[in-house]
């Protein structure tokens, strides 16, 4: 069994080994902060990375913990110490703020950096974003709407930071398959104010579903990922989001066959029973949605019966939640897989020669790796992409529909 993990700022007893074989792996995080939850989830964010440590079963490989207090000045100070101490590599931080200023330290010192934020002004020359991007998400559901013959769509987004990343990407992706979005809302992500948004979307529906198979306009793929997750991550962390303006707005005519509600838990169950009280036949109309979805509890929602969404592995990330559970007792919070993912890619790549331990060639290994949560890699200019599967809600549980890749190019990847 893990030992406790020790506090963050304890200090770190290194274990028998030559000191010049030592891989030390820096571990930034808000370990205190004002909030709670905050301080909860990286807490889990560090057991998580330990579990690689005791699995591993390596002497060499020693995580170094430090405390960012989720601010751009702890950040700062904590990689200097870090580097100071002979980090190899920094896992984190994990807010944006955070991420510049490690950044800033990092880079002159060549020390690379692997981050748990969606900051894409930060990333690249040895800057790298691991997390979850809801662009991958949406890339991924409208892809697989659109080889199902579904060609026009709807979009209902909150006003957030995260709906406007959302539309964004669905906007794109949509258009460079060859759809239409016909018609696009937006509110308050309250359960009141999503109602006369809906009551106008649910004009737009299409009252029997024709499949329609239109030529791209464009290439598509992951290549038009923006890497991570911020909002997501604030979400999450209760942390305010600042609504923006609408990305989409209007649409193109006609009535869609398929509407994106990227919204989960309480408001979602308030929301997607709005369209059939309005009418719209959600037998021929089909919903879709992003990971928030993976959520037992919508299986008990009538009018999300046969919605689908884009996940990881469900499989996978099960597999990392029971270790987890019999390591420590609690189930993850879901940013806990991130930094397990982070910490065994390093562990992995820890046992070539230094000169290639953490290069660019390395860490961004086309081939990709394994992870907690199925198939990623990161890309030299610090963007993460993901292999993600579909899945539908059904009133017996959620199934995956298509498979996720198993690879992102002909090669085996990297496993873990």
């Amino acid at each position: 069994m893990p030992q406790p993990v020790p506090e963050p700022e304890a200090e770190i007893s290194l274990p028998e080994a030559p000191q010049d074989d030592l891989v030390r792996v820096a571990v930034l995080l808000p370990f205190s902060n004002e909030s709670q939850n905050i301080e909860t989830i990286a807490a889990a964010m560090l057991k998580a990375a330990q579990m690689v440590a005791f699995e591993s079963d390596d002497d060499r490989y020693v995580l170094i913990p430090k405390d960012t207090r989720g601010t751009a000045a702890g950040a700062a100070e904590m990689t200097e110490e870090a580097i100071a101490a002979g980090a190899d590599i920094i896992l984190g931080p994990l807010f944006s703020e955070s991420v510049a200023a490690t950044a800033d330290i990092a880079r002159p010192a060549g020390v690379p950096v692997i981050a748990f934020s969606s900051d894409s002004e930060v990333a690249g020359q040895g800057v790298y974003l691991l997390s979850f991007p809801p662009e991958a998400e949406i890339d991924r559901v409208a892809s697989y709407a659109m080889s199902k013959g579904y060609a026009r769509f709807g979009l209902m987004a909150p006003y957030s930071e995260f709906g406007d990343r959302v539309a964004k990407a669905f906007s794109a992706d949509v258009y460079a398959l060859g759809g239409d979005i016909v018609h696009t809302e937006r509110y308050e992500r309250s359960a009141d104010a999503m109602i006369a948004p809906a009551k106008r979307m649910a004009q737009y529906a299409a009252k029997n579903f024709v499949p329609s198979y239109p030529e791209p306009r464009a290439v598509t793929g992951q290549a038009r990922f923006v890497s991570g997750a911020e909002s997501m991550m604030r979400g999450q962390l209760n942390e305010p989001s600042t609504g923006m303006a609408p990305i989409v707005s209007g649409g193109s005519g006609g009535q869609y066959q398929a509407v994106l509600l990227p919204e989960q838990g309480r408001l979602l169950r308030a929301l997607a029973p709005l369209f059939p009280y309005y009418n719209v036949n959600i037998r021929e109309v089909k919903l879709l949605g992003v990971s928030g979805w993976n959520n037992p509890l919508l299986t008990r929602e009538p009018a999300l019966n046969g919605g689908w969404f884009a996940a990881p592995d469900p499989a996978l990330a099960e597999g990392f939640k029971r270790r987890y559970e019999r390591a420590y007792g609690e189930q993850p919070p879901r940013l806990a897989s991130l930094a397990y993912d982070a910490a065994l890619l390093t562990s992995r790549l820890s046992v070539l020669p230094v000169e290639e331990r953490f290069t660019v060639e390395t860490i961004a290994n086309p081939n990709g790796y394994l992870g907690a949560d199925g198939l990623f890699r990161l890309r030299p200019d610090g963007m993460v992409e993901r292999g993600l599967a579909v899945l539908e809600i059904r009133p017996s549980g959620i199934i995956v529909i298509d498979d996720a890749p198993q690879s992102f190019v002909m090669t085996s990847p990297v496993g873990y």
